[in-house]
């Protein structure tokens, strides 16, 4: 018997990630039974794009009394993933979440609550980052014990003018709803970081500011780009192009009110930051310097890992140029990346080049990966749980307290 799946939450990651996957690996063992959302113009969006007829609710209860689904998929706003995944849980229905599982540190632990309730339901969470070619070999090299006893971490990550302003131009800007780039992005970061050292932050201080968006960097704003006259660099026009992504879910079958991703990058609402460097001290002794920058001039990453007997350097690069992608998946834009992995042996000499096998797909391949194990019949054991996904965003959460107060932060005491 086919299991029986709810999307909660029925924007672009649910319609151009989950849904391409379930249709093709998965229809013989998983049905869509219904589709929950606040906005009935993207649920509309989501049956159009699908060329489906799936019942849309407005009413997440009466979607669960009515269906009665085996598993939810949440993929809402970040700041509603908490409040659904709690109600999957007590409702003993199985729960796989987009990252971040919530926004808060009361969320953390209400998640945490709702956990040791239902500590038989399945709930795991959409780590995708850690699932990529070059994440699964630094773990396998620092495992296997190539550098030794892990030191230190640097950890930068580059967002280009590209992906970089799409954050700003959609409702991550408002913490209320991400949590920032600090847990909306780098939840991703803080995950690979953790799974790699098999450790967790205890305790970091944090700087950041707006410093390339909002309003106090232009000396004008609007709303949206579609209702704005000025004549601006970063201005999109989605609404002009009926074949993107943004257009078919978000313009087509708009209704009065309704959420657009075109808000002015300027706008003075805007309350998140786009530079952040975040001193982190982990379980296991080492310390880690990590920095975001949300208005770099090219996209990639790189990670460093000292250890006592040697080093890790990984880099990934995409160098795009001022140009808007041809691709409006700032994901799987069309330039090629190069990374590898450099491996130095103290006293050994040259350092060695250590493969890194690219795989296609969205992530880095991640997605593919990650999906095969969450949709198993027979999922691992490592798949990143809800207890994983909840130490990737106290991590980010203490990095909005220290902002606030200035101060270091006891990671792990925000949970209790």
């Amino acid at each position: 018997m086919k299991k029986r799946v709810v999307m909660v939450g029925s924007g672009m990651r649910a319609v151009y990630a989950f849904m391409p996957y379930l249709n093709q690996y998965c229809r013989d063992r998983f049905e869509i039974v219904g589709i929950f959302d606040i906005d009935k113009g993207v649920m509309k969006g989501f049956n159009d794009q699908l060329q489906t007829n799936y019942p849309m609710f407005t009413d997440f209860d009466e979607m669960c009394n009515t269906v009665k689904p085996d598993l939810g998929i949440v993929t809402t706003v970040d700041q509603f993933h908490s409040q659904f995944i709690v109600k999957l849980l007590d409702r003993k229905i199985a729960v796989v979440s987009e990252k971040p599982v919530c926004t808060t540190a009361q969320q953390c632990k209400d998640l945490l609550e709702a956990g040791k309730r239902n500590p038989e339901v399945f709930a795991h969470v959409s780590h995708n980052a850690r699932y990529a070619p070059d994440a699964r070999k630094l773990h396998e090299l620092v495992q296997e014990g190539a550098i030794g006893k892990v030191i230190s971490v640097r950890y930068s990550e580059m967002l280009d003018r590209d992906h970089g302003t799409s954050y700003f131009r959609r409702w991550n800007s408002c913490k209320e709803s991400s949590g920032g780039l600090q847990i909306h992005k780098a939840s991703h970061h803080f995950d690979k970081i953790n799974w790699i050292l098999g450790a967790h932050a205890v305790s970091l201080q944090a700087t950041g500011a707006l410093l390339a968006y909002g309003s106090k960097n232009s000396p004008f704003h609007g709303e949206r780009c579609h209702t704005c006259s000025q004549v601006c660099p970063y201005r999109v026009a989605y609404e002009k192009n009926p074949q993107s992504h943004e257009y078919q879910m978000f313009f087509k079958f708009r209704e009065e009110g309704g959420y657009t991703p075109d808000l002015c990058i300027f706008r003075p609402e805007i309350n998140i930051e786009d530079f952040l460097s975040v001193g982190i001290k982990y379980s296991n002794g080492a310390c880690c310097s990590y920095m975001l920058t949300a208005q770099a001039n090219y996209e990639g990453e790189d990670i460093i890992i000292d250890g006592e007997k040697g080093r890790l350097e990984f880099r990934r690069a995409r160098y795009a140029g001022n140009e808007k992608s041809a691709s409006d998946d700032v994901h799987k834009a069309n330039t090629a990346y190069a990374s590898n992995i450099i491996l130095c042996r103290y006293g050994h000499g040259a350092p060695e080049e250590v493969p890194v096998i690219a795989e296609p797909g969205a992530h880095g391949g991640g997605d593919k990966r990650i999906f095969d194990d969450l949709f198993s019949d027979n999922p691992p054991e490592n798949l990143p749980a809800l207890e994983e996904g909840i130490q990737a965003v106290i991590t980010g959460a203490a990095i909005n307290e220290s902002l606030k107060t200035h101060s270091e932060v006891d990671v792990q005491s925000l949970l209790k």
